[in-house]
């Protein structure tokens, strides 16, 4: 355009210049702006007049000039709005022919058969590339959601959505509104791509949908970096239908696969079960020949039993009428039978009702009988005392006779428990050695036990009711044998099972009484005449036994020639039975008692039987260690570091065992744990230090609780608390080793009373104890630093210091020995002063009328000095002094009993004793004692004996009752209970009784069980 203009300035007015104003606009033409020309037009407009203006004159007149000019800018108007036209129409038909490349693109990127996969990539990608996308994403429809089906351009770490859902988002808008629409300056963390120098996000983001008959199978979304052309969105609103049938058809191909396949698998199906049917087609044909020709026989066989129907109608007929008869008879024997049922069983409950009350004037006359045979006032003859063992023989024998009823009474009535556990056979072997050898030998009988090689170590079965038969054989060959030998052996049987025999060279049976001799009440020699006594319970009760214990009993004799009864068991218990638990002390540490020092709390475990030790090994020179422990597993420990220490070892799992074995056994020393099974182990400690024949022997207490104060108040030689470690457990042995040999005992004795002083070493001084003397505290603080005592007995009133002083010196001062202290004063001690003094002293004894044979008795007790072997007037104190009980002197005991026989008896245990015997009849009446005894402001009860069975309010009642108030909480409560089975026990507990003990009374234990019990 400047050209034209320049020439125009320098054309004079006349020349034609202005066609050179055509050019621009015609070549115009050739562009793609639809304004160009336009704009082109109106600058010719504008130069046109301003060159007619500026043009030099000459040429044509003006008139003419302007109307050339006006014609000139007319026809270039009309050239530029053509030129528009033109190029409208050149860019509408590009563009159409750009849409139609693109449907014909993805025509064909959309055609033939392809997966849904392989179909989203071709479709996005050439809608990527056309459109110049540098990255996109495609969905197809999945179920009512949309799946991604294939990426462009979009790294694999791209948050790009898995699925999504109609609503869900803009992709899901997109779904809602059935139509595409743009997004411009698209967010951060949207939609991105990149390669291996970098990512970028688009600037511009395009959905579209592919929809089809107004249904969206598809969904497109692509990115763009530049401006999006309108045309774009045409060209995706114009293929979507193409790719939405695409999608579809792709869909249909899948479903129309998987329904060719189904139909495919279907087809063989249905030709396996053709060639099956054809299969059982041609058995039934040959099934339906068969039935023809049998249908032929039948018809033949009808008839004979047409003829034989006739017959049986008249066999029916008479066997009907002695079906009658029968009926009428087992009616009659069912109605005998439901009688004889009704008469066994009142024989039971008779027998055992009547067992259990024989069991009530028994107990008063054991007791009575024992107190007798002690001879505590010293008033009887030697004979008159061997009569009053001899009633306590004869009860024992009547309470044997007793039992031996209740359990045939027991098993007729089908109530007699089992407990089957584990039993080691080899310990109880020796146990019934142990047993019986005495006995045998006494009769100049050889007792031998024998074991065979590879019998299993433990057969599972009742223990108590296995050694109760083997006890009843071993008891019959030892009675029935003069001369000759008793062999109880085990082996195995042939098929297998265990076999325990006993062999003896006695009478031996005739053949014709070894089946008598197993029934109730009878025996082989019947006679009036017999020479040999017995109830005939014995083999009846064991035959029973072992039918319940899964096995039987065999018989093997000849008369004259001895006899060998076999007891046949299963290794394994076979039968059904409700294993009821052992016999065990619950926890009694669930009742808040006042003593707490003396209230054990014995720990509840299973029993185990036949822990092994070395009873059978025993020699003259052996040096036996007792271990009383119920867990095999520390027991075993024990065994194993007493056979270091060059013991040999006991062990005794039940506190009346304990007592039993040391009795019996006199071990040099015992380990004795405190929760035991049936009783508390201070029960074993107090009965054994009361014993003049066990009393010596050192005790060393191992428990889970700290029981050291009272364990050494009771004579302990020492306390250790679980769990122990092995070298401590060594250091015990140790001790009791090097105070085994000890024979010279020293005993410190701090008093400033010279007559008193030479009183005290007349009465403790023997050649086994050496008394050494100490007028003052620094006297006594200079003899304990030079030497070791081990005991002492202090005087509270010293001239330089108290004796209280004294004892916290020796608590703080570790340069000095601290040996157990006695303290013996005459000073009357307040409340608080005894409560100081029982931190340090083991006995506090106030000087009185009975306090020199009370202080001789607490000294050999911890010196550990054999009774018997001291000077006869020292002994004779000792004696004297356990005649009295220091733990029952002055207590105040209620008795709850019925029955008259027993309250006089129990009365006659405890009043020599020293303690307060109250009376109750029921639990009415010892409820209205205890109230009585709190609200007249004089001595409470200490302790309660608690009878179960009697009239208004039983025990267990009374108990409850008793342990719902508060301020008897703490009151110890011991239950005297009928029998001592499992159930019994744990309502005696469960109801609120600290212990239990069974009928007929044992005089010792019962004493024990109160002082262990009684709260200082």
């Amino acid at each position: 355009m400047v050209v034209p203009f320049i020439i125009d300035l320098m054309v004079p007015l006349g020349a034609a210049v202005w066609m050179l104003y055509l050019m621009p606009v015609t070549l115009a033409y050739m562009g793609t702006r639809q304004q160009l020309p336009l704009i082109l037009a109106t600058i010719v407009t504008v130069l046109l007049p301003i060159g007619y203006v500026l043009s030099p004159p000459g040429g044509v007149g003006g008139a003419l000039a302007q109307l050339n000019r006006v014609l000139a800018g007319i026809v270039i108007w009309i050239i530029a709005a053509g030129g528009t036209v033109s190029i409208r129409n050149r860019l509408s038909v590009r563009r159409e022919e750009w849409l139609q490349a693109g449907e014909l693109g993805v025509a064909m990127n959309v055609n033939g058969e392809q997966r849904l996969d392989q179909l989203g990539r071709n479709v996005l990608t050439y809608l990527a590339e056309y459109l110049g996308a540098q990255a996109g994403a495609i969905y197809f429809r999945n179920g009512e959601g949309f799946r991604l089906t294939a990426t462009y351009g979009a790294p694999l770490n791209a948050p790009i959505p898995e699925r999504f859902l109609p609503g869900d988002g803009l992709l899901g808008q997109a779904v809602m509104n059935k139509r595409s629409f743009v997004l411009h300056e698209v967010p951060d963390n949207y939609l991105y791509f990149g390669s291996g120098l970098g990512q970028a996000k688009p600037r511009h983001m395009m959905i579209a949908v592919a929809k089809v008959d107004g249904e969206v199978g598809a969904v497109l979304e692509l990115g763009f970096i530049d401006d999006i052309d309108p045309t774009w969105v045409e060209l995706l609103d114009r293929v979507s239908e193409a790719v939405g049938i695409a999608v579809r058809s792709a869909e249909y191909r899948v479903r129309l696969q998987e329904l060719l396949e189904e139909t495919q698998q279907q087809a063989e199906e249905l030709q396996v079960q053709s060639e099956e049917l054809r299969a059982t087609n041609e058995e039934l044909e040959a099934q339906s020949r068969a039935l023809r020709e049998s249908q032929s026989r039948l018809e033949v066989q009808q008839s004979e039993l047409e003829e034989t129907n006739v017959q049986l109608e008249e066999q029916t007929q008479a066997l009907e009428a002695q079906r009658d008869d029968l009926d009428r008879a087992r009616s009659v024997l069912e109605e005998q039978a439901r009688e004889l049922e009704r008469a066994s069983r009142y024989k039971s409950e008779f027998l055992a009702n009547m067992s259990h009350e024989l069991r009530t004037p028994l107990n008063s006359l054991l007791i009575m009988a024992r107190l007798l045979a002690e001879n505590r006032g010293g008033n009887l003859v030697a004979e008159q005392v061997k009569f009053a063992q001899t009633i306590e023989t004869s009860g024992n024998d009547l309470l044997v006779l007793i039992n031996d009823i209740l359990d045939i009474s027991k098993i007729e009535a089908g109530h007699l428990e089992l407990h089957v556990r584990q039993v080691r056979i080899a310990p109880l072997m020796a146990k019934l050695k142990s047993a019986f050898e005495a006995s045998a030998s006494a009769k100049g009988l050889r007792f031998g036990v024998e074991i065979e090689p590879g019998l299993p170590a433990e057969v599972e079965t009742d223990p108590q009711r296995l050694e109760q038969v083997l006890r009843n054989f071993l008891s019959n060959a030892v009675k029935f044998t003069e001369k000759g030998e008793v062999v109880l052996r085990a082996r195995r049987t042939v098929d297998g099972r265990l076999m325990f025999s006993v062999k003896d060279t006695g009478v031996g049976i005739a053949p014709e009484q070894q089946s008598i001799i197993f029934e109730a009440f009878r025996q082989a020699d019947g006679t009036i005449s017999r020479k040999y006594g017995g109830t005939g319970l014995g083999l009846s009760i064991s035959r029973e036994l072992a039918r319940l214990l899964g096995g039987n009993i065999k018989v093997e004799s000849a008369e004259g020639e001895g006899s060998v009864f076999s007891l046949i068991l299963p290794e394994a218990f076979e039968g059904e039975v409700d294993v009821a638990p052992p016999s065990v002390a619950p926890e009694r540490a669930r009742i808040d008692r006042s003593a707490a020092a003396r209230s054990p709390a014995p720990e509840t475990r299973q029993r185990r039987d036949g822990l092994e030790d070395d009873r059978e090994r025993l020699t003259g020179d052996s040096r036996v260690i007792l271990v009383v422990e119920d867990d095999p597993t520390f027991a075993r420990v024990l065994y194993d570091l007493a056979h270091e220490a060059g013991f040999a070892c006991l062990v005794a799992e039940t506190a009346d065992e304990g007592v039993l074995m040391a009795r019996q056994y006199l071990p040099m020393a015992v380990i004795l744990d405190i929760g035991l099974p049936d009783h508390t182990g201070l029960t074993v400690l107090d009965r054994l230090k009361r014993d003049m024949h066990t009393r010596h022997i050192p005790v060393h207490v191992v428990s889970a609780n700290d029981y050291s104060h009272a364990a050494r108040a009771y004579g302990a030689a020492g306390h250790t608390l679980k769990p122990v470690k092995r070298e401590e457990l060594l250091r015990v042995l140790e001790g009791l080793e090097t105070q085994l040999p000890q024979r010279m005992r020293r005993v410190l004795i701090v008093e400033d009373d010279s007559t008193q002083l030479e009183s005290l070493m007349h009465l403790l001084g023997t050649r086994d104890v050496e008394t050494v003397l100490a007028r003052s505290a620094a006297e006594c603080l200079e003899h304990l630093g030079a030497g070791i005592y081990d005991c002492m007995v202090l005087d509270l009133n010293l001239p330089d210091r108290s004796g209280l002083d004294l004892l916290e010196k020796l608590s703080q001062d570790e340069t000095v020995s601290f040996p157990p202290v006695i303290v013996y004063t005459g000073k009357e001690l307040s409340a608080d002063e005894e409560l100081r003094l029982r931190k340090y002293s083991k006995s506090i004894i106030i000087k009185g009328a009975r306090s020199p044979e009370r202080l001789l008795d607490e000294v050999t007790l911890f010196l550990h000095q054999v009774v018997s072997e001291l000077p006869e007037p020292q002994r004779n104190l000792v004696v004297k002094s356990l005649s009295r009980d220091a733990a029952l002197e002055g207590r105040h005991i209620l008795v709850v009993e019925d029955d008259i026989r027993n309250v006089y008896a129990l009365t006659s245990i405890f009043e020599p004793h020293g303690a307060v015997v109250r009376i109750a009849r029921n639990g009415h009446e010892a409820l209205r004692a205890l109230e009585e005894a709190g609200r007249s402001g004089g001595r409470a009860i200490d302790l309660v004996l608690m009878d179960i069975m009697m009239p208004e309010m039983d025990g267990l009642t009374a108990m409850r009752e008793i342990r719902r108030r508060a301020e008897w909480k703490s009151l110890p409560i011991i239950a005297l209970t009928a029998k001592a089975m499992a159930h019994d026990q744990e309502q005696c507990l469960e109801a609120g009784a600290n212990d239990y003990l069974a009928k007929p009374l044992d005089v010792d234990k019962l004493l024990s069980l109160v002082r262990v019990w009684m709260p200082r």
